[in-house]
């Protein structure tokens, strides 16, 4: 018997939460924070425009450059992880 009366008592109290809540989704709107719903319209009105627009390249390197870049990188990578002479 003392089973059912808290799951009773347990169910009750989580059916007031909702309740207690609802002034605060008032004081929301008066804010002028937008609703749940309200977000779903600004996402459609978005899905239109292009959402990841990237700059135009001024140009890309030759094969040349390309190889001196990478020589370079690889001097750099040579230098920095060299291994440490023996005290």
């Amino acid at each position: 018997m003392k089973f059912w009366l808290a799951i009773i008592l347990a169910s009750a109290a989580l059916q007031t939460g909702t309740a207690a809540a609802e002034p605060w989704r008032g004081l929301q709107a008066a804010q002028g924070q937008p609703d749940r719903g309200d977000r779903g319209m600004q996402r459609q009105r978005d899905a239109g425009q292009d959402r990841y627009q990237r700059p135009e390249r001024p140009q890309r390197l030759s094969d040349e450059e390309r190889r001196e870049l990478h020589r370079d990188l690889d001097k750099a990578r040579r230098e920095i992880y060299k291994p440490r002479p023996e005290r």
